[in-house]
């Protein structure tokens, strides 16, 4: 490319300098004459004046107008008035007129550069292989276009202007190349900049405005780059590429990610507002990569792609469009990361057709409609982001589209969270969501996976399957909903394993007319109705549900309702049970404990129990205060039978042997020795920390040592405040809830984030060491997480070290244990293990990728559940199945089984 930096003119030694004045002073009176005349490297200093001529340069000289006595103008009589054949010419300070139409100066060959030019009426135009600089110019009110580049030409157009343009403004086409910089396109009748064929431009600092068409408009295989610059107030979109239709001229399809045949785009640190439509929009095949940019007021959308579109946006952000922030439809593709998109006229973000989107680490807010919906058969995955401000749903998932969502939080939403209804599917993972009328709605004929989700605040349910829907819902907690923690509807079902229902409105699990749960692990507690709800002909599964505290009547069985229930555990609750005529629940292995009416058969009872840290504690009967030695042994037994956890299960042994030594010294008149109840748990996720903790608490409940024994499990979030003064009170009122139980604070590293001194967590960390002290006696707190991370944080404050000075080590599964992990899901949910499948499952654990969570109890109840459909599906091809086809499996439903053949 030629210069960037205007030349000076000086004669070259042993040339003369040609005078031109219109009349008096001169040597010609004509430009054409002094060129004539002018030997290369001379240069031509014309006075001011109007000259009526056509000027062809064919040599290296410059032309310097004398505009200190006047303006100096070259005035075309027919066609260009300025023509540049060859050579390296230099024009200053001139005005150039063209004709009524056409161009008024033309580069055809050579390079000129002009500097403090003003040309109008006609344009400015470099074909085949010229180049030309246009430094501090001004091109303005002319017909057809401003500035034409064609063939191989190069422009370079510094600091200029090019405004009042009767057409587009700027031309870019076949393969030449225009660089732009520091310069305004301003007032177009039709587009800023066009690029067609395999023209390319950059723009540097440049301001495109006050369009009748689009900003600039990229298409075939044309490229652009556009840095730190500005495009308002255009008619049409504010940048819009159109790439050849994927599939069709040979093009690339929209997966193929090739760019070399098709218009792409490269956007950095370039502001758009108030376009007429669009901010930035990609058709076709095109490709468009944007960095740190923002669209301000589109008429239309932020950013919209549409067939094989291709948009990745990074640190950009979207703020009151008129429609939807970011837009993909047809065979469309949107990536974003940590971008914002606030204040959007509809969606924040819409995703239609075969779109797939990717949002990473994104803050989409205030939006008109809900904030993500998907439609078609599009599919979304969500990292990490949050949602919030939306008088609708947070991700509404429709048609056949599919949502992956990963972490993240979705606040404020008036409907629900997450909506999931048609035939559309989602996987949720290690979501918040509060503040909603309802935490998550499913609707749809498929069967989302919600795991390691957190609902709060829910006006209404917590959780709702919509009648003849299905779901599975895991390790999850749903709290403080005005309705039903979990609502399952006519004819729904739902696998729900690990979940914890707290302080509900209403009921905690409502199971309505011929739905059919299978409910693994659940604890209810604080519901201001019953614990759990069946309606009439209800049917299902309950295994290991504890309910604490409800309102009404822990269980309500209605009419022709057959649940069958087994070790579920009711405490603290004025009636375990109430069946209606003709329900037939079935109950197993069940028990109860501060129940006033027992009516549960097949039960177990442990009276209520007055310890001295209660008040009045001092009054009560000897007899009330002394642990429960059955209890205390069914809970042990309950730890040894976890599968593995060897090391962890000798430490709880330990500690209860030691506090049964101090309770005797006690009693005995002898001090205690020091004992600190606080623990770490160190493991990674899924290897038993929750179910160690709950039966800790349960431990030191028998042994008259907390007064409930109950489990309050929180994270980060649940302790740490938005805004100044708001940590406090939520970590103020976590404890409370675990009065007298125990506060399991998991992942509790995250309250100290790497290199963040001055996050609220540290505000948390030091209420929660004050209020250790003032209740030593009440409450028993564990904080878990990985082990190379809590090292972190029992250093993050010194009153953490004097109170957590004993960490129980959680080790992953051993692939035996998985194996046994899995037998004793099978047995639990009536289905055999015969020694073969048993020998495919050793295999399958031994040689599956340990960095894949692969050591991790989940993963083995993931296992169970695929066998369990890899089984149905099997035995759906053999007719009328007999019990044992029903209830064995085979080797074949291993997941990815080698090594063993079934028979």
């Amino acid at each position: 490319m030629v210069a960037t930096t205007p030349p000076r003119p000086r004669p070259i030694a042993g040339r003369a300098t040609q005078r031109v004045a219109a009349k008096g002073w001169g040597s010609h009176r004509t430009i054409g004459a002094a060129l004539r005349a002018a030997s290369s490297g001379s240069v031509i200093s014309v006075g001011p004046g109007s000259y009526h001529e056509c000027v062809v340069i064919d040599r290296d000289v410059s032309i310097v107008a004398d505009r200190e006595r006047g303006a100096v103008e070259l005035i075309s009589t027919n066609g260009p008035a300025l023509v540049s054949r060859a050579g390296e010419a230099t024009v200053h300070g001139l005005t150039v007129r063209g004709g009524p139409s056409g161009a008024a100066v033309q580069i055809s060959a050579g390079t000129l550069t002009m500097v403090d030019c003003d040309v109008s009426v006609g344009w400015v135009e470099a074909e085949g292989w010229a180049k030309s600089v246009l430094h501090g110019c001004r091109i303005h009110s002319a017909t057809g276009t401003g500035l034409r580049v064609r063939g191989n030409a190069q422009v370079a157009v510094i600091g200029s202007t090019i405004e009042d343009i009767d057409g587009d403004a700027v031309l870019v086409g076949q393969s030449a190349r225009a660089v732009l910089r520091d310069s305004t396109v301003s007032r177009p009748t039709g587009n800023g900049l066009v690029l067609s064929e395999r023209a390319s431009a950059e723009l540097d600092n440049c301001e495109i405005g006050h369009t009748g068409g689009v900003g600039v408009h990229a298409q075939e295989e044309a490229r652009v780059v556009l840095r730190g610059g500005r495009v308002n107030d255009t008619a049409g979109d504010g940048i819009r590429l159109v790439g050849p239709t994927p599939g069709e001229g040979g093009s690339a399809s929209a997966d193929a990610g090739a760019d070399e045949d098709t218009c792409v785009a490269e956007v950095t640190e370039t502001t758009v507002v108030r376009s007429g439509s669009h901010g930035l929009a990609a058709y076709g095949a095109a490709r468009m990569t944007v960095r740190r940019s923002t669209v301000d007021s589109a008429g239309r959308s932020g950013f919209y792609a549409e067939s094989g579109g291709r948009i990745a946006l990074d640190e950009c952000r979207v703020n009151l469009s008129g429609s939807t922030g970011l837009v993909a439809r047809g065979a469309a593709r949107m990536e974003a990361s940590e971008c914002t998109v606030t204040r959007a006229g509809a969606n924040a973000v819409f995703l239609d057709g075969d779109a797939r989107g990717v949002l990473r680490r994104c803050v989409l807010s205030g939006s008109a409609f809900s904030a993500v919906h998907l439609a078609g058969s599009a599919a979304a995955e969500l990292d990490q982001c949050t949602l919030s401000g939306t008088p609708q749903h947070g991700v509404r998932v429709t048609g056949r589209s599919i949502l992956r969502m990963t972490g993240g939080k979705i606040d404020n939403a008036k409907m629900s969270g997450v909506q999931v209804e048609d035939d559309g599917d989602a996987t949720v993972r290690h979501a918040s969501i509060e503040h909603v009328a309802v935490g998550i709605r499913v609707e749809t004929s498929h069967r989302p996976l919600f795991e390691d989700c957190s609902v709060g605040t829910a006006g209404q349910a917590g959780m709702e399957i919509a009648p003849g829907s299905d779901a599975t819902v895991r390790d999850s907690r749903f709290a403080e909903s005005g309705g039903a923690g979990i609502f399952l509807d006519r004819d729904s079902a739902a696998t729900i394993e690990d979940c914890a229902i707290l302080d509900a409105g209403g009921s905690g699990l409502v199971v309505w007319s011929a739905a059919r749960p299978i409910v693994h692990t659940l604890r209810i507690e604080r519901c201001g109705k019953n614990g759990v709800y069946l309606a009439a002909d209800a049917r299902g599964a309950l295994d290991d549900v504890s309910i604490s505290a409800s309102q009404l009547p822990a269980l309500f069985v209605g009419e022709r309702a057959n649940p069958r229930v087994r070790r579920c555990h009711v405490d603290n609750t004025e009636r375990d049970l109430s069946v209606a005529d003709g329900g037939e629940p079935t109950f197993i292995d069940c028990s109860t404990s501060n129940v006033r009416s027992v009516s549960m058969p097949a039960t177990t009872t442990a009276a209520p129990r007055v310890l001295t840290s209660q008040p009045g504690g001092s009054s009560a009967p000897e007899a009330a205060g002394t642990p429960n030695e059955m209890d205390l042994d069914s809970l042990l037994h309950q730890l040894n039978g976890l599968v593995g956890l060897a090391r962890a299960k000798h430490d709880v042994s330990t500690l209860v042997k030691l506090m049964q030594m101090v309770k005797w010294r006690q009693e005995m008149g002898l001090a205690p020795p020091p004992l600190s109840r606080h623990l770490v748990f160190a493991g990674n996720p899924g290897t038993g920390k929750t179910t160690v903790a709950r039966l800790y608490g349960q431990i030191l409940n028998a042994l008259g040592m907390l007064a409930k024994g109950h489990l309050v499990e929180v994270d980060r979030g649940h302790l740490v405040g938005e805004y100044v003064g708001h940590t406090a009170p939520k970590t103020q009122a976590a404890f409370k809830r675990a009065m007298g139980g125990v506060l399991f604070i998991d992942e509790a590293y995250a309250l100290v984030p790497d290199g963040q001194s001055s996050d609220f967590g540290q505000e948390a960390i030091s209420t929660l060491v004050k209020l250790m002290e003032d209740h030593r006696d009440q409450v028993v707190v564990i904080v878990a997480g990985y082990p190379d991370q809590m090292g972190r944080f029992i250093a993050a404050n010194p009153g953490l070290s004097s109170r957590f000075n004993r960490t129980l080590t959680f080790d992953d599964y051993l692939p035996d244990e998985l194996v046994q992990i899995v037998a004793q899901q099978a047995r639990e949910h009536d289905y055999e293990l015969p020694g073969v499948t048993v020998e495919a499952l050793a295999v399958y654990f031994s040689s599956a990728d340990a960095g894949n969570g692969s050591g991790n109890g989940r993963f083995a109840r993931q296992v169970f559940q695929e066998m369990t459909e890899r089984h149905a599906y099997r035995v759906a091809d053999v007719g009328i199945p007999t019990k044992e086809q029903l209830s064995m499996l085979l080797p074949a439903d291993v997941p990815e089984h080698v090594g063993v053949d079934a028979e």
